[in-house]
């Protein structure tokens, strides 16, 4: 789990503030995935949920200030994307077609 309870970095002695930054990158670099909600969270926050990755599941989620919204679910076995059920997409932009059909949709 590669999350921190806080992202920015105190006045500190350099190694403190070395391993400090480092951890700060880490949970940057993979998306604060974790099974629960970073605690360095704010609003429009994106964190990875990896609860379900005994299913192959990864969920996107945004913290909204209140609560975690789950944007989609990335099925990592199958590369598949679903996204939350009563969630429609619409396009109405013609251009927009050769990308819907490489998503599949």
């Amino acid at each position: 789990m590669a999350q921190v309870t806080q992202i920015t970095i105190d006045n500190q002695s350099f190694p403190n503030f070395r391993s400090n930054l480092n951890n700060s990158l880490n949970a940057l670099n993979s998306s604060h995935i974790g099974s629960s909600r970073p605690g360095s969270a704010v609003q429009g926050t994106l964190w990875i949920d990896n609860t379900n990755i005994g299913s192959n599941e990864l969920i996107l989620k945004m913290f909204d200030g209140t609560d975690d919204l789950s944007l989609f679910t990335i099925n990592i076995s199958t590369n598949a994307v679903t996204l939350p059920a009563g969630v429609s997409v619409t396009e109405s932009d013609p251009n927009s077609i050769p990308f819907s059909v490489a998503l599949g949709s």
